[in-house]
């Protein structure tokens, strides 16, 4: 059986206090800060597949646990899984947001062994088109059908306020935005012509990480001058159905988050929703082919 070593020593478990994010607050308000002492959590390999991980907050106070799994996948709530396929050593953090404040606690999480057997699963393979496929599968967005871009309540099955019509943002950088998934690496080549799209809400942002040179396309909104790094990777939680994007990637067009849930993922076809962190309360739905 593979084990794991968890490091959680005095210098692998630091308490940082950070000011909560809108969406945090939106549950807990501020207060006196919390202590070190009052953020806990347990680590639970799964029994007959041990290089996925249930991670349960313990925190003898009330509160939202907010989880980075250190592979790329994020989380929010009492309990949460994490995938490793590959060894090495993880940093995982939980941040509590309480009354009293907020507290961020970290760990080392060595995995000894990989287990490529997690990247077996239906929508690895849907997703990049298999371990074969040394090429990978790019994927763009289904600009000639209906729907295929839309927003709506962030807890919606499918858009409500709007869905595009086919072409209806040909004139803007949007379906310039191509993405090619490859599983051996879980790499991710994201191509664009210098720009990504985004609406007035997601500016502040894009500003915030030095994208801020802007034009206004027929389309509509905005334009924003954006170059994609040469190189990203990707981790896809079969368990809850979530694709993350890592270090700040996002599908072309910007709301702040680089964590989708997969709606419906099959060879021909990616639908996905995410939850906006530009406009709290804002889900926004993309289809691919």
């Amino acid at each position: 059986m593979r084990k794991f070593s968890l490091i959680s020593t005095i210098w692998a478990i630091s308490l940082l206090f950070i000011a909560c994010e809108p969406q945090e607050m939106d549950d807990y308000g501020m207060g006196k800060m919390v202590s070190e002492s009052d953020a806990t959590f347990s680590v639970t390999p799964k029994a007959d597949k041990p290089n996925v991980v249930i991670f349960q907050n313990t925190s003898s106070l009330p509160g939202v646990a907010v989880w980075n799994l250190g592979n790329g996948s994020k989380g929010k709530g009492q309990s949460v899984s994490g995938e490793y396929p590959f060894a090495g050593t993880y940093e995982v953090a939980m941040t509590l947001y309480t009354q009293g404040g907020s507290a961020t606690k970290k760990f080392s999480l060595v995995v000894a062994e990989d287990d490529l057997s997690l990247l077996e699963h239906p929508l690895y393979t849907a997703l990049t088109g298999g371990a074969e496929k040394l090429e990978g599968k790019t994927w763009v967005f289904d600009q000639y059908n209906k729907g295929h871009f839309g927003v709506g309540p962030v807890d919606d099955v499918a858009p409500s306020w709007w869905a595009a019509a086919p072409n209806d943002k040909l004139e803007c950088s949007l379906y310039k935005n191509i993405f090619t998934f490859k599983q051996v690496g879980v790499e991710l080549n994201w191509t664009n012509e210098g720009y990504v799209y985004t609406n007035g809400a997601g500016l502040p942002g894009l500003a915030a990480l030095g994208y801020n040179k802007t034009v206004e396309p027929p389309a509509g909104d905005f334009d924003v001058e954006f170059s994609p790094a040469a190189n990203y990777t990707f981790s896809l939680n079969t368990t809850d159905s979530t694709l993350t994007l890592s270090d700040g990637a996002f599908f072309g067009h910007y709301a702040g988050s680089s964590v989708y849930e997969i709606i419906s993922l099959t060879e021909t076809e990616m639908y996905l929703k995410v939850r906006s962190i530009a406009e709290s309360g804002n889900g926004w739905w993309y289809r691919f082919v």
